[in-house]
Formats: C-alpha cells, sequence, structure tokens
C-alpha cells in the first residue's frame, strides 16, 4: 500500500538561486549572473546571462557555466533541465593595484 506523502513545490526564485550559485563556481564567472526560469512541469528551461573575467575564453566558459548549471539544479531540486540558454553580456578586465 503506497501512502500519499503530500506534494513539493519549489519556487522559481529557489531555482534562480541555486543556479546563480552554480555560476559562481565556474572559473572566469563574474558572480552577478542574472537567470532566468522558466517551468513546465517538472521540467526547467533556464536562461543565463553573466559577464566573464578576461580573458576567459568565451564558448568554453559558456559551456562550463551550462553544464554546472544543469547538474547542480538537477541534484539539488530534481527537476529536469531541457536547456540553458547563456549569455555572455559582458568580458571584465582584471583590476590590477594602481602604482602612483
Amino acid at each position: 500500500m503506497t501512502e500519499a506523502r503530500g506534494s513539493l513545490e519549489i519556487h522559481p526564485t529557489v531555482v534562480r538561486k541555486v543556479a546563480a550559485h552554480a555560476v559562481r563556481l565556474v572559473p572566469g564567472a563574474e558572480p552577478s549572473a542574472a537567470v532566468r526560469v522558466a517551468e513546465a512541469g517538472d521540467d526547467l528551461e533556464l536562461g543565463v546571462k553573466l559577464a566573464l573575467r578576461y580573458p576567459a575564453p568565451v564558448r568554453t566558459a559558456a559551456a562550463d557555466v551550462r553544464r554546472h548549471v544543469t547538474e547542480e539544479v538537477e541534484r539539488i531540486t530534481g527537476y529536469r533541465v531541457r536547456s540553458v540558454a547563456v549569455t555572455v553580456s559582458a568580458l571584465s578586465a582584471e583590476t590590477r593595484p594602481r602604482v602612483v
């Protein structure tokens, strides 16, 4: 006999935070990513807009972001990630100490 235990809903804000945290763990990614979440049942489509630190290889970094976000969101939420659209909106220069 199977007991009904209720349901679980994970708010899109939580998914956004999980995805944004996953972006911060990717080398070369700036920590201020914007994440968009579209739900379709237990499936998600995510959009990530981020800046990379120059001279990060853009294609490689974007693929790393896509893979890491997918893995972390699926692991933590149990939802299936259909796609992660990555937009690199800027390359930020490395700040160096000023010598006066």
